[in-house]
């Protein structure tokens, strides 16, 4: 444990401040000017422990306690804002007054010091009590003060504390290090990692060196490679990977301006420019920076992992585990191995058959199992072998320990060699802020969530149960989310040309038939079942009756929908909601009932009205008078009379009977099932009554599902809004509903304008741009116009754009908003003041051209 630098220091020299800032200043620009983790790192800690130094000398060294590098900067490897620990080593109580003087001076230089002041004693039984302390002991260097002192601290503890009860605190650190990991997303792969405590972080080989330490009394990770641990090119790939982890943490203190490891979707983009990546054809320059990132993150894991199991306790085989032959593999225990060394090497399709039976068996690889996978060769001959190609198929048909079994694959490397058109689209993070895993991770994660549906552990999804149990062929199905996203290693249109790539995989795999036209029509249209949902209005018989003729028929339906339940699902651990959920299954039961039928046929419309409005009578003969009924029945447009649920057409009934006393009447209830609250306000046609109610709920952080909108033939509005609050999720706080009937009474009876949205909530200061796009849409209704918008998300965007609608003299007759991350994309069904489509196309780019102000 030596000294990292031994220059001498001048106690008459310049302040520590101000040397502090100057050589930090040269520090910070040789980081910018290309410096690797590792020289910058070295010459912050070297920089550091002058300074101790020179404060240490300042103030009588012989009648100082030493001072010792502890922790982090024990192990020399401070980044520009980590913590600086250090501990007074004192010989009694004389000592520990000393330090107080040291202390004040390193204060006043700007120096953010973590402390302790302890005898050898104390270290001792501190460190025998609490593994932190222990753990940041045995990382220690003398700073100054006397070695004797310091020499007898090293011998107390490597005799009575460092290696005692060694497998108990190994097996602390790494359980320590798996919870800490799941804290921080329990992947590698995430879109905004934290590059120390996260998956593949520093922590890790931290962790690492600690454990080794206790099991084989190294000093250095660089031991591991005489004890056989590592080979010299595992630990030359660790430690490229640390540096580089290294100089990104160095970059995030610098950009930050203090401790940070959180590397955030605004600074990925900074980094990138930092470190000279470029854009290259289908890759922009922060997802190349990205891909880099978790490949180095990856190296560090399965570094940690290799000490891990090195250094843990194997378990013996006992008497009565017998070896068990099958074929060119045996299986021992829970472990499968390899029944010789040339197993694999003769004949590389058999690594397909070792996955297919770890995952039947519950097996894990032995070491040289492992080993040999890693090595064989992979090329066309494997991936062309029926024998291949039949136990994948095996693999993806089974559910047990599905989505392990196929992390196992990727993690040993044979997947992305099986199907190389898998490598492209590892550790790759598309540069949205939508999506939260790169996009192998994001479709293991879909797989998993397909394996839980099919194992049963989520009875609350009974319709995807349901769906899923009557599959014909369950393995088309997660064969299709495996290959339904490759596409993404291109810049634009994923969905064709992942079918394209999937073509070749399927043309490989010799698979034909119906099974390769189901699973090329699923990747090119994964999209549309989403989009159908969020976007359209399910009541209209035409958007069910084009998705039908989309689809074809059931066994088709059933797979989209699974399909897009599983992608849904994986984007982010917040983006399958009830909201979507109810969408998504009200799409796929319209589209079941379309395909039994064969048409809407069966009952014309005069007829499906007349069954309405006897539902309706019925309900409503108890609570109100039957003239009554027949007034409201006679003034609500069909739609309406159509598609409302009777519970709700109760509510409104009585709503419009208190109007003519009240002239506004507004209601609201929670739905927990569905996730949303939904407001409804019933008034005469008033003016800009929709944009203002819009603006007023953004007013007051709620965020807008969808809207509905019904003009009777009277003149009486009746308005609907779904509500949740701003991260998705219903809010059944009372006092808060309170306040919006009153700022909604406020904005409608008074005719004041709505407060302006902007002033009660920031706008998301991640700065993503998305371009804004309006599109119109004539042809899903037969009725409507729609309005398509992309933009980025702001406060108050409904707002703006239904005044702007209200302004060009369109009417909105419903509202369908969805928000991915900052962009959000809202549909609007709208007609003319005469109650007709808008096809003109000088009005139509008017109206285009006004939306864009606005949106812009």
């Amino acid at each position: 444990m030596k000294n990292l630098d031994q220059t001498p220091v001048n106690p008459h020299g310049a302040g520590i401040k101000s040397l502090l800032d100057e050589e930090g200043t040269v520090i910070r620009a040789a980081h910018f000017a290309g410096a690797n983790g590792s020289e910058v790192v070295q010459r912050r800690t070297s920089l550091i422990d002058r300074m101790l130094r020179l404060a240490h000398g300042r103030l009588a060294p012989s009648a100082m306690p030493a001072l010792i590098a502890i922790g982090g900067y024990g192990r020399g490897e401070l980044n520009p804002h980590s913590d600086i620990d250090i501990m007074f080593l004192c010989r009694g109580d004389a000592d520990r007054q000393c330090s107080t003087e040291l202390l004040y001076m390193l204060w006043d230089a700007g120096m953010d010091i973590s402390y302790s002041v302890r005898t050898v004693k104390e270290c001792v039984s501190l460190a025998r009590q609490d593994s932190k302390i222990r753990t940041s002991l045995l990382e220690s260097r003398l700073i100054a003060g006397e070695p004797a002192l310091y020499q007898s601290f090293l011998n107390a503890m490597q005799s009575d504390v460092f290696h005692w009860r060694a497998a108990s605190y190994i097996n602390e650190k790494i359980a320590e290090r798996v919870a800490t990991r799941l804290k921080y997303g329990g992947s590698i792969y995430l879109r905004e990692p934290n590059i120390k405590e996260g998956a593949g972080g520093l922590r890790d080989f931290h962790t690492a060196f600690w454990i080794a330490f206790a099991h084989y009394r190294i000093t250095s990770l660089a031991d591991l490679v005489r004890e056989g641990v590592l080979t010299a090119g595992q630990y030359a790939v660790f430690v490229r990977s640390r540096n580089f982890l290294w100089r990104v943490r160095n970059e995030l203190h610098y950009l930050s301006d203090r401790k940070n490891d959180h590397l955030t979707f605004d600074l990925q983009e900074r980094t990138a420019r930092d470190f000279h990546y470029r854009d290259s054809t289908h890759l922009l320059a922060v997802e190349r920076f990205m891909k880099s990132y978790f490949l180095h993150a990856r190296n560090i894991r399965e570094f940690s992992n290799i000490v891990s199991e090195a250094v843990l306790r194997k378990p013996r085989t006992r008497w009565f585990e017998r070896k068990l032959s099958l074929g060119p593999f045996s299986l021992v225990g829970r472990t499968l191995m390899p029944s010789s060394d040339g197993t694999c090497h003769d004949d590389p399709s058999l690594i397909m058959t070792a996955f297919e039976l770890a995952q039947a068996r519950h097996a894990t690889f032995s070491d040289r199992l492992r080993s040999l996978i890693s090595s064989c060769r992979i090329d066309d001959r494997v991936r062309t072998s029926a024998a291949a190609s039949h136990a994948f198929i095996a693999i993806l048909n089974n559910p047990d320990h599905l989505s392990e079994t196929l992390t196992l694959m990727k993690d040993l490397r044979f997947l992305g060699r099986y199907l190389p058109e898998f490598r492209a689209i590892q550790a790759l993070a598309r540069h949205d802020y939508y999506h939260k895993y790169t996009v192998d991770e994001h479709i293991l994660l879909a797989i998993r969530n397909l394996q839980n549906l099919w194992s049963g552990n989520y009875p609350a999804l009974s319709t995807l149960s349901e769906a899923f149990n009557g599959l014909k062929k369950r393995w088309v199905l997660i064969l299709t989310v495996l290959l339904h996203d490759l596409g993404k290693a291109y810049r634009s249109g994923h969905e064709l040309r992942g079918a394209e790539i999937a073509e070749t995989i399927l043309a490989r795999m010799a698979v034909g038939g119906e099974d390769r036209e189901r699973i090329l029509f699923l990747i090119r249209n994964h999209l549309i079942m989403s989009n159908l949902s969020q976007r359209r209005e399910l009541t209209d018989q035409k958007v069910i009756a084009d998705f039908a003729r989309v689809v074809a028929d059931q066994e088709n339906l059933s797979l989209l929908y699974l399909l897009t339940y599983a992608d849904i699902s994986a984007v982010n651990p917040t983006a399958w909601t009830q909201w979507k959920a109810v969408l998504l299954q009200d799409l796929y039961l319209r589209t079941t009932k379309f395909l039994e039928r064969g048409s809407f046929a069966g009952e014309d419309e005069s007829g499906r009205l007349s069954a309405s409005a006897s539902r309706i009578k019925t309900a409503a003969s108890e609570l109100f008078p039957p003239q009554d009924v027949d007034a409201f029945l006679a003034v609500m447009p069909d739609q309406y009379l159509l598609y409302t649920p009777v519970s709700r057409v109760l509510d409104h009934m009585g709503m419009m009977q208190r109007l003519p006393g009240e002239n506004l009447i507004i209601q609201y209830r929670h739905y927990p099932e569905k996730g949303f609250t939904e407001l409804t306000l019933c008034a005469y046609d008033a003016y800009g009554m929709f944009f203002r109610t819009a603006g007023t709920i953004a007013s007051k952080n709620l965020s807008i599902l969808r809207a509905q909108v019904y003009t009777t033939k009277s003149g009486v509005m009746i308005d609907t809004f779904q509500v949740t609050d701003p991260e998705g999720t219903i809010c059944t706080y009372d006092d808060a509903w309170e306040s919006v009937v009153r700022a909604l009474r406020a904005a409608l009876m008074r005719e004041s304008r709505p407060p302006e949205p902007g002033v009660y909530l920031p706008v998301s200061a991640t700065p993503v741009a998305v371009t804004p796009i309006v599109e119109f849409d004539n042809d899903s209704s037969e009725t409507f116009s729609i309005i398509d918008i992309t933009a980025r998300d702001m406060v108050g965007l409904l707002y703006r754009v239904t005044k702007a609608l209200y302004d060009l003299n369109l009417d909105i007759a419903s509202a369908k908003i969805v928000t991915e991350g900052v962009r959000v994309m809202d549909s609007f069904y709208v007609t003319d003041l005469l109650r007709r489509k808008v096809t003109d196309d000088v009005r139509l780019n008017r109206i285009k051209e006004e939306l864009l102000k606005v949106l812009g």
